[in-house]
């Protein structure tokens, strides 16, 4: 009995001395890395919107997406958003996203990233793009091991809107 008392005791101290602890510099490399490539998602997300690049864009979006917009319907999955922006790509075809990211918040397997957009119209009279519209979101992010980061959900209210 004592023999595999002793046993067990060894065993666990080896199997404690075989875990890795990840360090506070590594982890933070690990959010860098991240918080980098989470960026370039929307970033990517909006030039290939601006570029005319629906199906583009839509790579960059969860299988399960779902939009929320205050005063809209909202919107269900890849091919609901795909439908949307080709439609919101015919009614303004000069129209141009600028988007701000204004913090992002990671943590097991989710960011949070909180952004002001306003979507730019060319101005009649002073040849350039001006707002017709701005608006807060929180884009909520899902990172999935072989596909990397993908948008999967969106939750916007306007802050400015011209009409």
């Amino acid at each position: 009995m004592n023999r595999s008392i002793l046993i067990s005791i060894l065993l666990s101290f080896t199997f404690l001395s075989c875990t890795k602890e990840v360090r506070e510099t590594e982890r933070k490399s690990a959010k860098t890395a991240d918080e980098v490539a989470i960026r370039e998602l929307i970033e990517n997300y909006t030039i290939a919107y601006n570029a005319g690049d629906i199906e583009t864009a839509i790579e960059f979006i969860d299988i399960n997406y779902r939009g929320v917009v205050a005063d809209s319907s909202d919107i269900f999955g890849q091919d609901g958003l795909h439908e949307d922006l080709l439609q919101y790509r015919r009614q303004y075809p000069e129209g141009q996203w600028k988007t701000t990211i204004d913090e992002i918040t990671i943590g097991d397997g989710y960011a949070y990233v909180l952004c002001s957009s306003s979507f730019l119209m060319p101005h009649p009279i002073e040849q350039k793009l001006s707002p017709i519209y701005s608006e807060r979101s929180v884009r909520i992010l899902k990172k999935e091991k072989p596909r990397g980061w993908k948008i999967y959900r969106y939750l916007a209210t306007p802050t400015f809107t011209y009409d």
